[in-house]
């Protein structure tokens, strides 16, 4: 079978779904059994939480009997003994049932991310190396020079010669090349990794890294197992092909991979569309080959990869709303997902709490068990474990034991006979449009937009509002009065409907200029069609914050069209009579995400008069006909000091192709190529910070508006 046969097999998720053999495991009425959430290669930590859990001795040899241990995933990542921390447990995991014991590894997103390639986390390189290293990474590297004749990709380095090696052996420090061995299929820990569930069911209780998100299309726990293994078949197939096809090299981390697959589908489709029009021109039809048909296909197919359920931001080992909704709104959600599956309880790690304490949450339901094991890693963390002798859970750290629970739940009814069957990773990603939003965005609420009368429009979508944009007759039309690009507001009508909206005609562009405060600007470009292009990339970002917009034209000119913002305050004036927010707190978190969002689209024109304040103290971003410049470095990394989790992940996530079929209508491919730049830039500046002070120090959570708006 080929390996493209192997995709087409192994990414038809759509199909029947075999079950794997049950993770469901039942427990002796007197059985004990002990959960251990995100190491981090903390080998101490580890070994010391399992000794005073009476699972192990000095010589960390087995002691825990008839224990069941279960380690929730991310062993690995972010500390300096991965390799220890992954032996002790393969080690475990054979002793253990010599004494009647038990040792079940769940997958976290840290162990996935290693075996796909996704290598920002790594610590441990050192541990991997070899004698040979230094030879292997020479030969590495000449085989990249070779690859980088012909097949860089546009954002690659432009460097070359002693700066391009030394660039390149930075990024590959000496056990490298064996560590990406040892998570290869065939290796050492990726072979058995890949034989790992990531939910596991022991009588009543749940374990899974992330969560079970109820949103999801099918929650069976069987099913995701066989989902996500088919994902990883699936992707070592991609980047088997991708080797094979010369397109990438087998030690490309994953954003390595993806580049150089996303570079050869543009040139595919540039090519493409040189050869139809040449056709054209001639009066003939051109179709492409089957063979590059079938490669473009399995290209598309591959960078589809952050949809899938190991990877999406929503699936079971990124999941983080256990830890994000508030009680009232998690209870029921929770309560009716354990009935949905015939379980009492859920045991969770990925989510570290900042007080280094085990966290019981929605009613005795969810223990939330990541307690900031790695050293150093949480200011107040510490090593932990979750004991469960049913119905008494109990908290174990190095010095004393709480119990936490000590009684059943409200019982739940017993799993409906009929399960829900497993959609498509395909159906996945329609059924995100069409459920509620995840809990990581920051706006889960529709907007209500309201007219000039101060009444809400009827409008149930943004798109019904674009429609209305696009094709509304102009009753009206005066000059704002503010802004250097004259905007005009404009009445529209239609179907009886009336709305103000904003129309920008500005379309300036030189070669460089001088600006106002003496700097020169190279490419300067001041062009109403970027208002719509930051409305369509802060969508696909889950930041509702900029205005709907669309490209109309008006009285012979080019412009855009957006909606007018009725009850709203400019920041200016806000501050001119010295308004306190009422949540100074959540104000300072809506400014921190702004600035993320300006230095991404290179804002040159972000002043409080385009920052706009509703009465739910809510930010809105308007006029960014500055912005979208070639520019490839970061405008202001200095104010870039946190950032909102959900929209880091959703960052990190974004679907370039995506992007650039959105963003081709308004952006030329330079600026396309710059802003993806500078979102790795950004990626790479909060990875630093996160490393130098710790995520809890970085990151945040930026909760919802509660009033409807």
């Amino acid at each position: 079978m080929t390996s493209v046969s192997k995709i087409r097999r192994w990414s038809a998720v759509a199909a029947v779904l075999l079950l794997l053999p049950s993770t469901a495991v039942p427990l002796g009425a007197s059985e004990r059994v002990v959960a251990i959430g995100d190491a981090h290669g903390d080998i101490e930590a580890l070994t010391g939480i399992l000794r005073d859990a009476g699972l192990i001795d000095a010589n960390r040899r087995w002691t825990g009997g008839p224990t069941t241990l279960v380690q929730t995933g991310d062993m690995i990542d972010r500390g300096p003994a991965d390799r220890a921390v992954l032996d002790l447990m393969m080690a475990l995991e054979k002793e253990a049932p010599r004494k009647k014991g038990r040792v079940t590894v769940l997958l976290g997103n840290h162990e996935i991310m290693n075996m796909t390639g996704d290598l920002r986390y790594v610590r441990s390189y050192a541990t991997f190396a070899s004698p040979d290293s230094e030879k292997r990474r020479r030969k590495a590297f000449e085989q990249y020079l070779d690859w980088r004749k012909d097949r860089a990709p546009p954002t690659a380095s432009t460097i070359s010669g002693a700066d391009l090696e030394k660039q390149w052996m930075d990024a590959h420090p000496p056990g490298f090349l064996e560590h990406r061995e040892a998570f290869a299929p065939d290796g050492k820990y990726g072979r058995w990794l890949r034989e790992k569930p990531v939910i596991a069911r022991l009588d009543g209780v749940l374990f899974v890294h992330g969560g079970i998100n109820p949103a999801l299309p099918d929650t069976d726990p069987e099913r995701i197992n066989k989902r996500v293994r088919d994902e990883l078949q699936a992707m070592d197939a991609f980047r088997t092909w991708l080797a094979q096809e010369k397109i990438a090299l087998p030690f490309f981390t994953l954003q390595e991979a993806t580049e150089a697959a996303q570079a050869e589908l543009d040139r595919l489709k540039a090519d493409a569309a040189t050869r139809t029009a040449a056709a054209q021109a001639e009066g003939k039809s051109w179709k492409p080959s089957e063979t590059d048909d079938r490669r473009r296909k399995t290209l598309e197919e591959f960078l589809a990869y952050n949809r899938w359920y190991s990877i999406h931001p929503d699936g079971p080992v990124w999941f983080r709303g256990y830890a994000e909704w508030t009680e009232a709104e998690g209870t029921p959600k929770v309560a009716a997902l354990l009935a949905s599956l015939g379980a009492t309880n859920l045991v969770v790690g990925h989510t570290p709490q900042a007080d280094g304490r085990v966290r019981v949450r929605f009613g005795g339901r969810v223990f939330l068990i990541d307690t900031g094991m790695l050293t150093g890693y949480l200011p107040q963390g510490r090593a932990s474990a979750l004991e469960i002798s049913s119905p008494k859970f109990t908290a174990v750290y190095h010095d004393e034991r709480i119990v936490l629970l000590n009684g059943p739940v409200t019982p739940v009814p017993s799993r409906p006979a009929a399960a829900p069957g497993g959609g498509s990773l395909a159906e996945y990603a329609d059924a995100e449009s069409e459920s509620a939003a995840p809990a990581a965005s920051t706006e889960p609420l529709p907007h209500q937009w309201i007219g000039p009368d101060g009444q809400p429009l009827p409008f149930k979508s943004d798109a019904e509002l674009l429609e209305f944009l696009r094709t509304a007759k102009v009753r009206g039309i005066k000059d704002i009065g503010t802004g250097i690009t004259n905007p005009k507001k404009m009445k529209l009508v239609k179907d009886g409907i009336v709305a103000n909206a904003v129309y920008r005609n500005v379309g300036e562009e030189k070669t460089y200029t001088t600006m106002a405060g003496g700097q020169t600007e190279m490419f300067f470009r001041d062009d109403a069609t970027f208002e719509p292009a930051a409305y369509e990339l802060s969508q696909l970002l889950g930041l509702p914050w900029v205005p709907p917009a669309i490209k109309r034209g008006y009285g012979g000119t080019d412009g855009s069209m957006q909606i007018w913002l009725e009850g709203v305050t400019q920041y200016t004036d806000i501050q001119k009579k010295k308004i306190e927010p009422p949540d100074r707190v959540r104000w300072s978190k809506q400014l921190h995400v702004m600035r993320v969002f300006d230095n991404l689209v290179y804002n040159t024109d972000r002043n409080q008069g385009n920052m706009l304040i509703d009465k739910h103290w809510r930010l809105w971003l308007i006029d960014h006909t500055r912005a979208f410049r070639r520019q490839e470095n970061l405008r202001t990394p200095d104010l870039l000091v946190q950032c909102d989790r959900g929209f880091l992940e959703r960052l990190r996530n974004l679907d370039e192709g995506l992007v650039r079929e959105k963003m081709k209508k308004y952006l030329r491919s330079a600026e396309i190529d710059a802003l993806f730049v500078r979102r790795r830039k950004i990626i790479e500046h909060f990875d630093k910070l996160i490393r130098e002070r710790g995520e809890t120090m970085v990151l945040f959570n930026l909760e919802p508006i509660d009033a409807q708006r």
